[in-house]
């Protein structure tokens, strides 16, 4: 029996053996030792690179191998490797204990740097692994965005003595509320349809927010989905730049082989890159993954290396689908150093998980139109279920407590009414009733008008949803004298926004000024209107129709009668000249590339990478409407924008006008001055040292040029600005003879006008705005007689999103 007994043993022996060596599948999570965090990307090598694999931006991994798993090698950068066993289970959880050294860091090499031959095959391999050179594809998308806090100061709750303060009291009871929830959650579905060379569309189809029951808006991953390593100089949250993939990156960064993982027939080079000692340029930092087949990069870490106002960093994560390299999960952390919530630092994470990938779809250029966000009408309605069908993962405890507390909260706060308050300040209508006030009637300050209050307000789609009339009332404080007027608006096409309008008004316009359709006001151009002397008194009529043919024209014409009365070369002892004029007007607007979203109840415009145009014929027509001239006027605009890798950002504007015929005077084009004694802020628009009125042209030609040198000349501990060179050049010209009393009192720029500035932008910054200074020279042919008369100084202010 003992000898049975010991038989017995030994077959039991042999036959636990291979159970353990049958390990084909293995699966885990991967955090760091010390904080528990889940790490992102840690390469995991199975059998000595027989095979491998890398978690996710949750920590997590399986692996699945033809042969038994016998070893598994984790390894991460900043970390020390581990060597694990997997038991029969497949299950690993690991921890792997942070190095002295996060990155290796080196001073001076010898030989070539084996990085640099890393990075020129995957440069030189970026065409054909940018995902957007495929010709088609679809996917769906689970977004979720999480707001937190975290404490800097790293106070332990135990040590009660810290904590007497009111400001620490305050401290502690916003440290209990995070160690039960989150402060913000929200959560989307979207699904994703792309069609080369730049027709794209995104739905909505199931969007949460945690206190809102009805909310207009979805989370869509755009900034970190567009941001492509592939790129030279790819958009990073408002910011271009440098990407280290870029054609002549081993010139501006720092990269370092940092570890070499072997997987069957491939491997993959960890690259960690930072901007060069001594080399000044938008530049990022962070760990690139390049994976051998392709020379394509799997992975990338990437985070701002030149600027401290922001936090921002983006981790991308890659994989093989249908023979392309295509991205699979994006994740972007969010911090504010400057901003503090009671003793706490707010910090945001946008998680998005890319799924249902067809890099093959039966997409045609009629699936697409000029919308390429919206959300579905039943969005912020959908069941549970939905959501479990498309979480990667369920709710944890933080997460479902965070929406059940803040969907209490925003019941009884009211805070889908104050989202849509927001919303109707961005409008500039709010709504009380079947009325919608307008906004931007209330309240007006000029050098012409002074203070000028006032009310307006338009018809609403609780009325009617295809038409809407309106008026508007203000007075002038210091002319001294009443604005009103009225309009109708007929929608004959809601998705081309075809519409047909009529309006009356008694208002005042600038005299020679430049009116063409579609030129949505701006912060920057609103600045110029103000510091404007001396305007017409103009009474005004149209009728005009206006909509949008296909994705990027926008077309209006228009015919419209004027009685203008100018304030400009009078004088209280003459009789004030009356101009009554007839137009008809025929104008566009292109805008290739240029995207329509439709969020916060409105629709709104995200430019493109090209040039925007205008073109604007207006005919002035004798006889019809008692008008008194007739002539022919051809107006030109043209706005660009480009980017360099080393010189930055290139901005051109250029405008063009020519009128001819018996044209009255205040139809003549100024020479668009921006200056005023009294008004020392960088206006944007037009010539920053010349009078607003100082020239008038039939025709002219203007060209303003800046280039934004970022922070690449300048850049100390504590004075860092971002550099602008600006030029500004106009050429106009005057053959028609003017009145007696106009004409002494007129120059052209037929010898050319020139101008020439430097600003120092965000001397003082925050993480989204900043304000400097900035120093412009007038010199040529109108260079005025006193030297320091053409040296003008005004103060600029920048908007960093």
């Amino acid at each position: 029996m003992p000898q049975l007994r010991l038989i017995l043993l030994f077959i039991l022996c042999f036959a636990a053996a291979p159970v353990r060596a049958q390990v084909y599948k293995v699966y885990g999570t991967v955090r760091d030792a010390e904080t528990k965090e889940k790490l992102p990307f840690v390469s995991i090598a199975a059998n000595e690179g027989e095979t491998g694999t890398t978690t996710n931006l949750e920590g997590q991994f399986r692996l699945s191998h033809t042969k038994p798993i016998t070893s598994l090698r984790f390894s991460y950068v900043g970390y020390t490797p581990q060597l694990i066993q997997p038991d029969s289970t497949g299950l690993v959880n690991v921890y792997l204990q942070p190095s002295a050294a996060r990155l290796q860091e080196v001073i001076v090499r010898a030989g070539a740097n084996p990085a640099h031959r890393i990075i020129e095959l995957a440069t030189a391999n970026r065409e054909r692994n940018r995902p957007e050179n495929i010709q088609a594809y679809i996917y769906r998308t689970y977004n979720k965005f999480i707001l937190t806090a975290t404490d800097p100061r790293n106070l332990d709750l135990s040590d009660t003595a810290q904590l007497t303060a009111p400001k620490d009291s305050a401290f502690l009871k916003m440290r209990k509320l995070l160690e039960k929830q989150h402060l913000f959650l929200m959560e989307s579905v979207t699904d994703f349809a792309h069609l080369k060379p730049n027709r794209t569309k995104e739905t909505i189809i199931a969007t949460r927010v945690s206190g809102l029951q009805q909310p207009s808006f979805g989370l869509v991953a755009a900034e970190a989905r567009d941001f492509s390593v592939y790129a030279d100089m790819p958009i990073f949250f408002g910011k271009n730049y440098l990407s280290p993939l870029s054609p002549g990156s081993i010139r501006k960064y720092d990269f370092i082989l940092q570890e070499t993982v072997v997987a069957g027939a491939d491997s993959v080079f960890i690259i960690s890159f930072a901007p060069l000692r001594g080399k000044n340029f938008n530049s990022l930092k962070g760990l690139l993954y390049i994976n051998s087949d392709g020379w394509a990069v799997q992975n990338i870490i990437a985070e701002s290396a030149s600027d401290d106002k922001r936090g921002i960093k983006l981790q991308q994560q890659f994989s093989k689908v249908q023979d392309h390299w295509f991205p699979t999960e994006l994740d972007v952390e969010i911090t504010i150093p400057q901003i503090e919530m009671k003793g706490h630092q707010p910090y945001g994470r946008i998680r998005t998980y890319i799924s249902n990938i067809n890099l093959s779809p039966d997409l045609e250029k009629s699936d697409f139109g000029a919308i390429t966000l919206q959300q579905t009408p039943l969005a912020n309605k959908q069941p549970e279920y939905i959501w479990q069908q498309h979480r990667p993962d369920t709710l944890d405890a933080f997460e479902q407590r965070t929406y059940t507390v803040m969907d209490s909260v925003g019941r009884e706060q009211k805070l889908d009414r104050t989202i849509r308050f927001m919303e109707y300040l961005i409008t500039k209508k709010l709504p009380i009733g079947p009325i919608s006030l307008d906004l931007n009637r209330l309240l007006h300050i000029s050098t012409f008008e002074g203070l000028r209050l006032g009310i307006g307000a338009h018809t609403n789609d609780q009325i009617l949803d295809w038409f809407s009339v309106g008026g508007y009332w203000g007075y002038g404080f210091k002319d001294e004298k009443y604005k009103y007027g009225a309009d109708a608006i007929l929608t004959l096409h809601k998705s081309s926004n075809l519409q047909l309008q009529a309006a009356f008004w008694e208002d005042v316009t600038e005299p020679g000024g430049r009116r063409l359709p579609f030129r949505e006001k701006s912060l920057v151009a609103e600045l110029r209107q103000p510091l404007l002397p001396l305007l017409d008194y103009t009474t005004h009529q149209h009728l005009n129709l206006t909509g949008r043919l296909g994705r990027f024209l926008q077309l209006n014409t228009q015919l419209q009668q004027e009685e203008r009365r100018p304030t400009l070369f009078t004088s209280e002892d003459q009789p004030q000249p009356v101009y009554t004029i007839t137009e008809a007007a025929a104008g566009i607007r292109f805008a290739y590339g240029e995207q329509l979203m439709q969020l916060f109840n409105q629709t709104m415009a995200t430019p493109g990478r090209y040039p925007v145009l205008w073109l604007q014929y207006t005919r002035g027509i004798d006889g019809l409407l008692d008008g008194n001239y007739s002539y022919n006027k051809y107006d030109l605009r043209v706005e660009a924008s480009l980017l360099h890798r080393t010189f930055g950002k290139t901005s051109i504007t250029l405008a063009s006008g020519l009128v001819n015929g018996d044209v009255p005077f205040v139809s003549l084009y100024n020479g668009y001055g921006s200056y005023s004694d009294n008004y020392e802020v960088y206006a944007g628009e037009g010539f920053e040292t010349m009078p607003p009125y100082e020239f008038f042209s039939d025709k002219y030609t203007a060209l303003f040029l800046q280039q934004d040198l970022g922070k690449r000349l300048l850049r100390t501990k504590y004075f860092k600005p971002d550099v602008v060179l600006v030029t500004n050049i106009g050429y106009g010209n005057l053959e028609k003879p003017l009145s007696d009393f106009i004409l002494p009192q007129v120059k052209t720029m037929n010898k050319g006008f020139f101008e020439s500035g430097l600003m120092l932008n965000n001397i003082i910054s925050s993480a989204f705005s900043g304000v400097g200074v900035g120093v412009f020279y007038r010199y040529g042919a109108y260079e005025l007689p006193k030297r320091n008369d053409n040296l003008k100084f005004k103060l600029t202010a920048t908007i960093a999103f």
